[in-house]
């Protein structure tokens, strides 16, 4: 299974807003940029996957599998997190 598959298999990340940058799976609870900041996934190279906080530089794990890098991106979604929205994170803190 890759990765979009993966993803989109798990219920609470097909309420988000997917988007890629540098070759990296994101997603964010609002639909315009700036994006609100989750954990990504990175395919690897080598087949393996690295889960990341974006801009913050904290790895989460390495996994070998896809479904793996998904669980453990759930893992670390803020609490609360709802569906995504048609504005910016700008938008969202006024």
């Amino acid at each position: 299974m890759d990765l979009i598959e993966a993803a989109g298999a798990e219920r609470t990340l097909r309420q988000l807003y997917p988007y890629n940058s540098h070759f990296a799976l994101h997603l964010s609870s609002c639909t315009r940029y700036p994006y609100v900041r989750v954990p990504s996934v990175l395919p690897r190279y080598d087949g393996r996957f690295r889960s990341f906080v974006p801009r913050v530089g904290t790895l989460l794990g390495e996994t070998d599998t896809a479904e793996a890098a998904v669980a453990l991106f759930v893992a670390h979604l803020p609490a609360g997190l709802g569906p995504a929205v048609a504005d910016s994170a700008d938008g969202l803190r006024r």
